[in-house]
């Protein structure tokens, strides 16, 4: 029972320490590091040395897919550049294997013991954060040793030599188990490092050893391949070459294992026992060697590799309203550019929020269109952030009316969302459901239009469209009532709850208008034509519907950036 109680305690604790570090990790993951890091991803070895640092430090795949994922849906970083990222997170943490095989317990308890008292210290709350995600890695690698160390009772186990006499030094088997068991764990690093102790203390056989670090890599591919069954778009890309890579690595190595066994043709078992380490280090290398020489090929065929991704998992609509059109490659040199950026994304941000309405039209969800432009308007926001410090005096006013007009299209997005939703109550027939869904939405229309355009009778007609609704909205409630007055407390709700967010709309609205009046002019954008351009779908102001991301039955508009 010692034996499986290690093991046990040893799981625990490197998935707690997992938990840990990708969770505190997360908080300190900014919008410039982000940035920095899409710059680098495009140039490959840039990328890949760039990947390696972060699973070295962060010896989680999990973090390092977190950034990764975050930079790939805003259009931070293309396909190529995240799978250059990931690779070098690969190979990085793979060395958490060289780590564990080395005398490092004293100070991993010295890590524990420091990171511990300041990530409970109140008078080191500044320091929470990076406390908890260094007290996290060092339970990663603590529970790697107690699972490494827990192996040697095995060898004394009658039990268990009777099994391994039966299988009979089997490499197949000692592949198949451990992609059973990588799968199950979730964590191709504590198989192998499991299967290090047992080589050490003489339970399995070094081959069987070598075997389980590519039955290991085998294992991850097929449970990232079922995680990301539902993944669409730029993530199915990513998560699809992560499958292909490490099951066609894991199966290559696998036969040329055997062809070095049965032919003598010296290969990776004879290149990591010419160092002179111990056996544990030398099987470590394997782990290294393995993704070190599959990431090497793997770079070299990128480009092709991923316009095949692209061809087989085309980026959906959602994304394509996710990813910024103009602002990620700007580097706060000239701020007076970098605000026109930032004024043509927060033109997509209008149309976006009209496209809500059809929803509304078709009667499909929402939620993955505002999921979208939420995450248009995040990065929008984290921009306009980044550029304190870096203005000039002639562009504060400037910058500052870009910070007023984010915070309102934060709250008309709100208030049109609250207000589609209500509105996909009402049955298809009710006249109020038309009657605010297209004139809400021509308003919207007509005000993108005077913005695109800036001509003076389409802004004096979006004034004249703007301003305080409340007495017509009262009017509206009246006549409702009126029509219908079996209407019940619910229903009466609902009525109330519609005609106030067209109010708050209609207000949202009127200071847009005013704010775009007052602010000091940006330097002139691009032509109509080259920027935002809200498509509707095929028919889809006649009531039928396109699926969108995921099959939801979410409108499919493309807006198109210059």
């Amino acid at each position: 029972m010692d034996v499986f109680a290690g093991i046990a305690g040893g799981l625990g604790l490197f998935s707690v320490g997992m938990w840990l570090l990708t969770d505190n990790l997360r908080s300190l993951v900014s919008h410039r590091l982000r940035t920095t890091v899409s710059r680098l991803a495009e140039r490959r070895l840039a990328g890949f040395v760039c990947g390696a640092v972060f699973g070295i430090v962060t010896q989680s795949m999990p973090a390092l897919t977190f950034i990764t994922v975050g930079v790939l849906r805003t259009g931070l970083v293309t396909t190529k550049g995240a799978i250059t990222l990931l690779m070098g997170g690969n190979f990085g943490g793979t060395l958490l294997v060289l780590v564990v095989s080395s005398d490092i317990r004293l100070a991993v308890l010295y890590v524990l013991g420091v990171t511990g008292l300041v990530a409970t210290s109140e008078k080191a709350l500044r320091y929470k954060a990076i406390a908890s995600a260094l007290f996290g890695g060092a339970m990663i690698v603590f529970g790697l040793l107690l699972l490494k160390d827990s192996t040697l009772p095995l060898a004394h186990q009658p039990w268990f030599a009777g099994t391994m006499e039966w299988v009979g030094g089997s490499l197949l088997l000692a592949f198949l188990v451990a992609a059973l068991l990588s799968s199950i764990v979730q964590s191709s690093t504590a198989v192998y490092v499991l299967g290090i102790g047992m080589a050490v203390h003489g339970v399995i056989s070094v081959e069987q050893c070598i075997m389980i670090a590519y039955g290991s890599c085998l294992g991850s591919g097929l449970i990232q391949y079922l995680l990301s069954v539902r993944l669409t778009g730029s993530s199915r890309q990513v998560s699809m070459h992560q499958v292909a890579y490490n099951g066609a690595l894991s199966v290559a190595a696998a036969v040329l294992l055997y062809i070095e066994l049965h032919f003598g043709i010296p290969l990776m078992k004879a290149l990591v026992f010419s160092f002179d380490l111990s056996l544990s280090q030398q099987l470590a290398l394997v782990f290294i060697f393995l993704d070190g020489f599959g990431a090497l090929i793997m770079l070299f065929a990128l480009g092709v590799l991923t316009r095949w991704y692209e061809r087989l998992w085309p980026p959906t609509p959602m994304e394509e309203i996710t990813r910024v059109k103009f602002i990620h490659d700007h580097r706060f040199g000239d701020v007076g550019t970098a605000l026109t950026l930032a004024d043509l994304e927060q033109r997509r941000v209008m149309g976006v929020v009209s496209a809500y309405f059809d929803t509304v039209r078709q009667g499909t969800g929402l939620e993955s269109l505002r999921e979208a432009n939420r995450r248009l308007l995040s990065e929008i926001e984290n921009f306009l952030a980044g550029l304190h410090g870096h203005h000039t005096v002639e562009n504060t006013e400037k910058l500052s009316s870009m910070l007023t007009r984010q915070r309102l299209f934060s709250w008309l997005e709100e208030q049109t969302a609250g207000l589609c939703e209500a509105l996909r109550e009402l049955p298809q027939h009710d006249n109020l459901r038309g009657t605010v869904c297209e004139g809400v939405d021509a308003v919207l229309l007509q005000l993108l239009d005077a913005v695109e355009d800036g001509d003076r009778h389409d802004w004096a007609t979006a004034k004249e469209l703007t301003g305080d609704r409340s007495e017509m909205m009262r009017e509206m409630r009246n006549k409702h009532y009126s029509v219908d007055p079996s209407l019940d407390g619910g229903q009466r709700g609902r009525v109330i709850r519609i005609t106030n967010a067209v109010e708050q709309i209609f207000f949202l609205l009127s200071k847009l208008v005013h704010e775009f009046d007052a602010s000091p002019s940006l330097p002139s954008p691009v032509p109509k034509h080259d920027h935002v351009n809200v498509v509707t779908p095929p028919a889809g102001r006649n009531g039928s519907s396109e699926k969108g991301e995921e099959g939801d039955g979410s409108p499919i508009r493309t807006h198109v950036g210059g």
